[in-house]
């Protein structure tokens, strides 16, 4: 399943924590299930956005953890543009049905 995730800084950065995020992020791996499709970084400062196939929410779970004391997490899963609209389509039919 397609998730969106937006991470960002929980509390003050300082230069330190900054260092440290980018000593374990070299460091780490990607848990099984989770394949980032895309990442991209704020132009702001402010965090970032991943695109990323998850085959369980313990791998969300996994990914995440380990920036806990970093970053504050919205974690979400996504639908294709094309595959939503007849979706909606679908449910303001119904909507307008019921009188």
């Amino acid at each position: 399943m397609l998730f969106g995730v937006i991470y960002t800084p929980r509390g003050d950065v300082s230069e330190e924590s900054g260092k440290r995020v980018l000593q374990l992020f070299a460091n780490w791996t990607l848990p099984a299930g989770y394949e980032i499709k895309s990442h991209y970084a704020f132009a702001d400062g402010s965090g970032g956005i991943i695109l990323a196939e998850v085959s369980t929410a313990a791998a969300a779970y996994e990914s995440a953890a380990p920036w806990g004391p970093f970053f504050e997490f919205k974690i979400a899963p996504i639908v294709d543009i094309a595959e939503s609209l007849p979706i909606l389509q679908k449910v303001h039919a119904w909507r307008d049905s019921v009188r």
